[in-house]
């Protein structure tokens, strides 16, 4: 346990498993479900793999498989160490960073005598991207929230537009976007971050965050400016 604590000081490190694949994953150990020790499911027992035989490419294919955002590689040197009881099953995972899961990927077998060094490979994805709206009389009416890094805040009105509305109404799972009357919709301030500004949907993307946008977190908003969506039900 003490290589886990360290490991949150050099890197902020989740523990979530896969199942239904053909190569069972879970990221064991860290803060939350996309954080952690990577282990593989082999032969009904957890086996971590060699640090030194693990990229970003390789971290990129299991943080999809797990349904997190996107990876950041943990540096060898941060990764947790070799503990008694965690045992080492694959010297090296081989991706090209495309797969939909580990299963497509090479996976070379090797124990811990077959690791250059004493680490196992680790991962730090990010939570994976959410919506929601907040204040409203129903689900799919309210001011609109979304979560980044694991974090709630709110979304700016400059430029809000009717298809950055069908967008979100369709990710939420609810019905077409409704007017009101040339008005904006309004369900009270937020707190915390204003996430994104300047939002600039075509009206066909599968999610907010593939709208054109500023960087996260970069705006000249107050929470007065808080945008609210109103959908019909579904």
């Amino acid at each position: 346990m003490g290589g886990l604590r360290s490991l949150g000081l050099c890197l902020a490190l989740c523990c979530g498993a896969v199942i239904g694949s053909a190569v069972p994953a879970q990221l064991s150990g860290g803060h939350s479900r996309c954080q952690g020790r990577v282990e593989l499911l082999q032969a009904g027992s957890w086996a971590s793999v060699c640090a030194v035989g693990w990229d970003l490419a390789a971290a990129r294919v299991l943080c999809r498989q797990l349904g997190c955002g996107r990876p950041r590689a943990v540096p060898v040197p941060c990764s947790p160490p070799m503990a008694e009881g965690n045992t080492v099953g694959l010297r090296q995972v081989l991706c090209a960073g495309q797969e939909l899961d580990l299963e497509h990927c090479e996976l070379q077998p090797g124990d811990a005598a077959s690791c250059p060094s004493n680490h196992v490979a680790a991962v730090n994805c990010e939570e994976p991207f959410r919506l929601r709206l907040a204040g409203g009389p129903r689900r799919c009416a309210g001011r609109l929230e979304v979560q980044r890094a694991g974090r709630w805040g709110t979304v700016c009105d400059d430029g809000w537009r009717g298809a950055n509305t069908a967008v979100v109404c369709r990710e939420l799972g609810c019905g077409e976007a409704q007017g009101m009357d040339g008005k904006r919709p309004r369900f009270g301030p937020g707190v915390g971050h204003i996430w994104l500004d300047d939002v600039r949907c075509r009206g066909q993307e599968k999610s907010l965050q593939d709208c054109a946008h500023r960087a996260w977190g970069y705006h000249d908003c107050t929470h007065r400016e808080d945008v609210g969506v109103v959908c019909q039900d579904p």
